[in-house]
């Protein structure tokens, strides 16, 4: 897997190397950090320890939402409009804080019965999308009541909406199925793996849907068509792309985030072991590489909204950044223990990362300087 040279996405991402991002916030939770959040509006950020603490930085001033109790938390999501903060957990709670206020308030808790750790928001209106016991539920925030149950969905690995919100993508065992926004009583289409998923990603434009699999395999399903299909594929030229040979468990995957400008294919970065794995679309299928400068476990990876940057984050407590996802441009430190989780702002101008040790940091491109 070489590393493409000259390519197209190189161009569309050349900017100056020297130092890029500088730290501009610093805070300490007082567990492991599990997950952060931004919210689409302003500059908040809310992050989530394994004892259960909830905390913002709102214009880099902290404020705590909620004391630790013992029990994590593990989801954490701004709605579209950042009007309302979710967070459940092991618990089996769903805290909503309504945000449009200087000092969020808590306007609803949701009893789930068991662990929550998935919840995912509409892209365009307050309906979340969450775990519950044996189903995946829907809530309307703004009317205060269930969309929809859908039943027979116990413990779904991962959980996600369409970019245009007008389909929901759920991993359960070893299928993902995909329901209509239109019709919650059947799925719409179902895509068998070859082994159950750990993680989905839609594609930006929603065109594709990627999945990592438990076999240390990715499928690339081209919803564009398979949503036109019957509830299966049947040709073999429908069946979904499977890329085979990582050397251990996906642990994350991130789809590049580019500018139309750009004229690019899709490209996809998988976090496996110590490893980074490039992929982008091309005539022949697809072409890949490796990005390997981390020693120890790469634990999550994210684009730069519009542009072509990739930021890798792994146990080994460096943050790297890699301009076009080709060479690297900077290295981020500031976790004795490792890292766990990172988050770019909506506008590129933050990036945000929480560490084993309760740290969370926040680093500002010199734009916002």
């Amino acid at each position: 897997m070489d590393k493409p040279v000259g390519t197209d996405l190189e161009e569309a991402t050349s900017m100056t190397l020297e130092s890029i991002l500088e730290l501009s916030a610093k805070e300490t939770l007082s567990d492991y950090v599990t997950m952060i959040a931004w919210s689409p509006i302003g500059d908040t950020l809310a992050a989530a320890s394994g004892s259960g603490e909830v905390r913002l930085l709102k214009n880099f001033v902290s404020l705590s939402l909620c004391q630790p109790t013992g029990q994590s938390i593990d989801a954490l999501a701004f709605s579209f409009n950042g009007k309302w903060l979710a967070a459940g957990g092991q618990d089996g709670i769903i805290t909503l804080w309504q945000m449009n206020e200087d000092v969020p308030k808590i306007v609803d808790t949701l009893e789930c019965g068991s662990w929550v750790d998935r919840l995912v928001w509409h892209p365009t209106c307050n309906h979340l999308a969450f775990n519950c016991g044996k189903t995946v539920q829907i809530w309307d925030a703004d009317l205060d009541e269930a969309v929809t149950n859908l039943t027979g969905i116990a413990s779904p690995q991962d959980i996600r909406w369409s970019p245009d919100g007008k389909h929901l993508a759920i991993a359960i065992k070893s299928n993902v199925h995909f329901w209509s926004n239109q019709d919650w009583s059947v799925p719409r289409y179902q895509w068998e793996l070859t082994a159950p998923a750990s993680a989905i990603a839609w594609s930006p434009d929603g065109a594709l849907l990627a999945c990592a699999i438990h076999d240390h395999s990715i499928g690339v399903l081209n919803w564009s068509k398979a949503q036109h299909l019957q509830r299966e594929p049947i040709d073999e030229n429908d069946m979904p792309t499977i890329m085979r040979g990582f050397p251990g468990k996906i642990r994350q995957l991130a789809w590049a985030d580019l500018p139309p400008s750009a004229d690019l294919p899709p490209i996809l970065a998988a976090a496996t072991c110590e490893l980074v794995t490039m992929w982008m679309q091309s005539p022949e299928g697809w072409d890949s590489w490796v990005l390997d400068l981390h020693s120890d476990t790469v634990l999550d990876v994210a684009f730069q909204p519009k542009t072509g940057w990739l930021a890798s984050l792994s146990e080994d407590g460096w943050i790297i950044l890699w301009q076009a996802a080709l060479k690297s441009a900077q290295v981020l430190e500031g976790a004795e223990a490792g890292f766990s989780c990172l988050a770019w702002h909506p506008t590129g101008l933050h990036l945000a990362a929480g560490g084993q040790q309760g740290e969370l940091l926040v680093w500002s491109t010199g734009a916002d300087r």
